[in-house]
């Protein structure tokens, strides 16, 4: 061959493919071009990594294909995941680690587990729990042509996925498309599938032409979502919501559908409702408002059962202010600075300071007014110099300097020389409370204090007027939507001249804290309650109970009950009355309040 001429290299196989080297002048770089020969297609026999022998396909989804397949390395059953290649792009591969990673970290039995992720020919596989069974899309078709679900069958079902959609949200995660086709019904449970990729589901998304732009079925996202797109806790409720309503009518719902536009019973095609309380079906309205602040928290919504579920208030998933958790051993042995803090909850003339978060730095420090106090507290009531904190082998007491207004415990009525806080406990000095909590300023758990703060009364823990509005009326739309009987109890506490005081004493402040909070317990308990009864305070010393469900005659026989009980718990100087206020339809829940 004469010298300075090259001839084209014979085709040479390369791992995957053909390498074809062009032609080129002897002073270019010869291209290298890359043809891939792909896989056979996945068939029962094939052998995946020489470790998963495929048994059978499961179906198709967006993400790719899903085969039963045994596991050589376990000897177990497992689900295999296929990523289809066609619809990944670079970075993928470490996105989906990271996924895994996350959803590794949910173990409950109603949501599905993944176990592993790894390479193939075919593209990534993910290896999952196998579950056998039909999915919940199925199993109302089936159920459609038996009758319908019974409200035991209804009950299981949805307090099962609630459970597992708790178990997602409490790691911080969501799921972001949770639907009748992602959950799973076996002879023994309801289980959550295609949980812990909804990232890569949106990148996916992205490059099909018409799907929505952040992944998920449309006719199961909620109505901001459907506007401005992304993925939330609260977007997976309005989905759950949605499944569950997709129970009672077995249809499938188009994308923006509003089942709380008009009356239940014209859109149910089986009444399961009839077989549940209201409190259950409430549940599901609330799940589906359109305004996400309003739905209920996955955590917080129970289906009665009577193994496992009783009514007392003590057992009730009610809100609360967590104070954090107790001191360690070390903090009780020996004092840390730092480890605990002072919260402001409630101040009648210093509104601004509540959620004020003051650390304990020091095992003896002066509480008071003035601002050479070490713990400063703005409130008129209380004295320059009102208290002394002193720790004490993992709590604190609280010593009054023989303060103007006094100090006082939760449990009486008497100003106290002493009090001892408690982690989590309370006491008040003059008009104020405050909180014993184990958390630092402007933490999680101070940020979320004084988001409950913002919400609820301190002293009471009853909602403010502003949420208790909100409350009402959504309530009111409820008892309307289901045709249900809707009454408002007005309460106040009366001194001795029968007049409501527009300035409370302390004791009057003291008092109304005992009675709401009792009033509200003993209203749940007769009411039998699943869920936390709506309740806020509407003045000095007034406040209002909401119950949708009985009739006007069983509503009043609760409100004496209530009445009787509470008033042994009060001052002798002090009366609690009561006024029913019934419901009507059309009538603004609101207007019943005043």
């Amino acid at each position: 061959m004469p010298a300075g001429r090259r001839r084209s290299s014979p085709e040479a196989k390369g791992d995957g493919g053909l390498l074809r080297l062009s032609e080129r002048s002897p002073q270019k770089t010869p291209v290298v071009d890359v043809v891939k020969t792909p896989p056979p297609p996945i068939t029962p026999g094939t052998v995946i990594n020489d470790r998963f022998d495929i048994r059978q396909s499961l179906g198709k989804g967006g993400m790719g294909e899903v085969f039963l397949a045994f596991d050589r390395s376990t000897q177990q059953t497992v689900a295999l995941k296929v990523v289809r290649e066609e619809s990944r792009m670079p970075g993928d591969d470490e996105a989906l680690r990271q996924e895994l990673l996350l959803a590794r970290s949910v173990s409950h039995p109603n949501v599905c587990r993944v176990h592993d992720l790894a390479p193939s020919p075919w593209g990534p596989i993910l290896v999952m729990e196998n579950i056998p069974g039909q999915t919940l899309h199925t199993h109302i078709r089936k159920k459609k042509a038996q009758g319908g679900y019974t409200a035991e069958e209804f009950r299981k079902i949805a307090s099962e996925v609630c459970a597992g959609l708790a178990a997602i949200h409490a790691q911080g995660l969501v799921h972001g498309d949770l639907k009748p086709g992602n959950v799973m019904v076996t002879d023994e449970k309801a289980v959550i599938l295609d949980f812990g990729f909804a990232q890569e589901r949106a990148r996916a998304a992205t490059r099909k032409h018409g799907a929505p732009p952040d992944g998920g079925t449309p006719n199961y996202m909620s109505p901001e979502r459907l506007k401005s797109g992304g993925a939330s806790a609260e977007d997976d409720v309005y989905a759950m919501a949605l499944t569950l309503w997709e129970m009672w009518t077995c249809r499938v719902p188009e994308p923006g559908y509003r089942p709380r536009g008009k009356a239940m019973r014209q859109q149910i095609m089986f009444d399961v409702p009839a077989g549940l309380s209201i409190d259950e079906t409430r549940q599901i309205f609330q799940g589906m408002s359109e305004d996400p602040n309003m739905r209920p928290q996955a955590r917080r919504m129970r289906f009665f059962n009577s193994s496992q579920l009783t009514t007392g208030a003590i057992n009730l998933p009610r809100e609360r202010l967590d104070p954090g958790p107790p001191p360690g051993r070390a903090q009780t042995s020996m004092f840390t600075q730092g480890a605990q803090s002072i919260l402001v909850t409630y101040a009648t003339n210093a509104t601004e300071a509540v959620g004020t978060l003051l650390p304990l730095a020091k095992s003896v420090m002066t509480l008071g007014r003035r601002t050479d106090q070490d713990l400063v507290i703005p409130e008129a009531t209380v004295s320059g110099t009102h208290a002394v904190a002193r720790w004490q082998n993992g709590s604190w007491l609280i010593e009054d300097l023989g303060s103007t207004n006094g100090t006082y415990a939760d449990y009486s009525y008497e100003r106290k020389t002493q009090v001892q806080l408690l982690q989590g406990g309370e006491a008040q000095v003059g008009e104020c409370r405050v909180k014993l909590v184990s958390f630092a300023p402007d933490s999680t758990l101070h940020k979320r204090a004084k988001q409950y703060l913002a919400k609820r009364d301190g002293l009471t823990g009853l909602l403010v007027r502003e949420h208790l509005m909100k409350a009402i009326d959504e309530d009111g739309d409820f008892a309307e939507w289901a045709e249900a009987p809707m009454q408002v109890a007005r309460y106040e506490l009366r001194g001795p001249n029968h007049q409501v005081s527009d300035r409370p004493t302390i004791l009057e402040m003291l008092a109304l804290r005992r009675a709401a909070q009792r009033v509200v317990e003993l209203s749940e308990m007769l009411l039998l309650s699943l869920v936390p009864i709506v309740a806020g305070r509407t003045g000095p010393l007034k406040f209002v109970v909401s119950m949708v469900g009985p009739a006007l005659e069983e509503a009043r026989h609760v409100v004496e009950q209530v009445v009787s009980q509470v008033q042994g718990m009060l001052p002798e100087t002090l009366e609690l009355h009561a006024t029913l206020i019934k419901g009507e339809p059309g009538r603004k829940a609101r207007t019943l309040i005043d």
